[in-house]
């Protein structure tokens, strides 16, 4: 037992360090500012697509922070599901002060995912007076060089398709509020392990115009529960690159962060690709046991330790394991700039394991999704079969 149970130790830990380098690399790209267009002309006609809805308190200030964008000839439309959406009241007020601001009423959306509908509804109303299209959260907060970090790579020709991610700032030291904050930022590693692993994220993504149209984007979009993973599954598909920008980084504050919003937010992130692209749900499951088994492992050998149930070797990992663990967590808790101390570090890590394992647990039999308070019964692909409100 304590051979497989080193094995597993060995493996989480070295990855745990593997993607600790990863997130230095990406820290660094993330400073870097060099776009490699000299003039203002240089740079497309861009529209900022940013479907939203109900009423979140750090919605105000996201919008603000991406209609304050550095970037010259910026059409920004922010797209809703009706005229009665709470989030109407916001944008009216934000026109006020940015004229430039567009709201488009995209109406229900049948047969596809509602951010999907509102997002061809904004590519719509946008039409030709764009030569790429941006498309944005509306609750994350952007510097104001991130349009231009995130369209430099479609601008210069290097991709047709980019991407940047977000950070979960944590304004309190519980353990899920630490947990959703780590979940994320193994996810922003994974994106920079390769090209293999980069993938587009809806909440901060690039597309040339051109792009849009070659690859049937609106095709895809208009069938489907989402759109970054169904966008990841064609392409990977293709053998078309998407460019991750870290420089292009959104960041999120979170406190008092609820159990239930948590393990929703991770039932989405794991059923999107099982639908669309099952087999990175499939390695995500290999990940799962990888993360999940050390700690269990650990806790069961130390207690059958202290009961004369555990051999000797298996003590000895365990204690040989959370060393390691606790080296790991240690830099990744410097990469995110945290003050908390270690344990609390090394418990968001149990739980974020725990979960992860629950969750991956519940994708088996699924066959839908809930999202924003609409039931999706969705097929191969992605493809909505059905959907219920």
């Amino acid at each position: 037992m304590w051979e497989i149970f080193l094995l597993l130790a060995v493996l989480q830990c070295g990855l745990l360090i593997w993607l600790g380098q990863v997130g230095e690399r990406l820290a660094r790209e993330e400073k870097a500012a060099i776009f490699g267009l000299a003039h203002e002309d240089d740079w497309p006609s861009a529209a900022l697509i940013i479907p939203a809805a109900g009423e979140d308190p750090r919605m105000e200030e996201a919008l603000e922070t991406l209609l304050e964008q550095d970037y010259p000839r910026l059409l920004p439309v922010v797209v809703t599901a009706s005229e009665t959406d709470p989030a109407v009241r916001l944008i009216k007020s934000l026109q006020a002060r940015y004229p430039a601001l567009r709201h488009v009423v995209a109406g229900e959306a049948r047969g596809c995912g509602q951010k999907n509908h509102n997002s061809l509804a904004g590519v719509a109303a946008v039409g030709t007076a764009a030569e790429v299209y941006v498309f944005c959260d509306s609750t994350h907060a952007a510097g104001p060089d991130f349009v231009r970090r995130l369209v430099a790579p479609v601008a210069r020709g290097e991709a047709e398709f980019s991407t940047g991610y977000h950070q979960v700032l944590p304004r309190d030291n519980r353990p899920v509020t630490m947990a959703y904050a780590l979940c994320v930022q193994l996810m922003r590693y994974l994106q920079g392990l390769g090209r293999q692993f980069t993938q587009p994220w809806g909440g901060a993504m690039c597309i040339s115009r051109q792009a849009f149209e070659r690859h049937q984007v609106r095709e895809i979009w208009a069938g489907n529960v989402v759109d970054d993973c169904s966008l990841a599954g064609v392409l990977s598909a293709r053998g078309v690159a998407v460019k991750l920008c870290p420089g292009a980084l959104l960041r999120t504050e979170a406190a008092a962060h609820r159990l239930d919003v948590w393990r929703a937010w991770m039932d989405r992130q794991v059923l999107f690709l099982k639908f669309c692209v099952p087999a990175q749900w499939r390695l995500l499951g290999v990940l799962c046991a990888v993360m999940a088994l050390p700690p269990l492992m650990a806790v069961l050998s130390l207690l059958g330790g202290l009961t004369g149930l555990a051999s000797t070797g298996c003590v000895a990992v365990a204690f040989l394991y959370l060393i390691g663990l606790a080296a790991a967590m240690g830099h990744w808790r410097g990469l995110a700039g945290s003050t908390q101390p270690l344990w609390r570090w090394l418990l968001s890590f149990a739980l974020s394991a725990g979960m992860f394992a629950w969750v991956y647990a519940r994708t088996l039999r699924a066959q839908g999704i809930l999202w924003h308070g609409i039931w999706y019964e969705v097929g191969e692909g992605g493809r909505v079969r059905a959907m219920r409100r």
